[in-house]
């Protein structure tokens, strides 16, 4: 299937989610390609959420350096890694992934992430309401019917995830030269799909 044909014929966005999605990336990707007015809108229009990452990027940082795998800077984002299989979070221009979730798994989470950086600069004050809150809480309920075993959407379905996730993996691809959609049925099925399990990790 072709990447451009991601969601498979069982869901469907709504207009509003179709008009977001198509909207917060084109404006994502003008942005990475002009990284100067990226900057001026994240330290302006996108102050709130700037602060808040750089604020929790430090803390991260100060506070994990027993389980600390790396830190550094992935395209515009500044980011650390560290801890085992919680996911991860992106803030204004900084984001945090987990530790020892595969190395698949992970390229694909500091892309969505760094997808998430990009949409603060997009949507400044209204991406907290927009896209942040709305993707917490969805983590959160995602995460419990997988528990209990009980069928979710594809992740990436929704807007603020898909919108995401298309803006980070487009610039890996364009940075490598390779199409780097690698989750497209499997992941948007399966949010844990290419991730280390318990098990797995237990025998390392």
């Amino acid at each position: 299937m072709n990447r451009k044909e991601s969601l498979s014929n069982t869901y469907k966005r709504t207009k509003f989610g179709d008009f977001m999605f198509k909207i917060t990336v084109k404006a994502g990707l003008f942005l990475a390609h002009h990284k100067v007015l990226y900057y001026i809108l994240s330290y302006t229009w996108g102050i709130l959420t700037t602060f808040a990452g750089w604020v929790m990027l430090g803390f991260a940082i100060l506070f994990n350096k027993k389980t600390l795998v790396e830190k550094g800077k992935f395209f515009t984002a500044h980011y650390a890694i560290f801890g085992k299989n919680w996911g991860g979070i992106g803030v204004g221009t900084s984001f945090l992934v987990a530790g020892n979730m595969g190395k698949d798994y992970t390229l694909h989470c500091k892309c969505h992430e760094l997808g998430h950086t990009y949409q603060a600069a997009v949507w400044g004050p209204f991406a907290i309401f927009l896209f942040y809150l709305p993707s917490l809480f969805r983590c959160w309920y995602q995460n419990a019917r997988c528990r209990k075993n009980l069928p979710t959407a594809p992740y990436d379905l929704i807007y603020f995830e898909g919108s995401a996730s298309e803006i980070g993996q487009a610039l890996l691809s364009e940075k490598e030269g390779k199409d780097y959609f690698y989750y497209t049925d499997e992941f948007k099925k399966n949010p844990n799909y290419g991730k280390k399990t318990t098990k797995e990790t237990s025998n390392e």
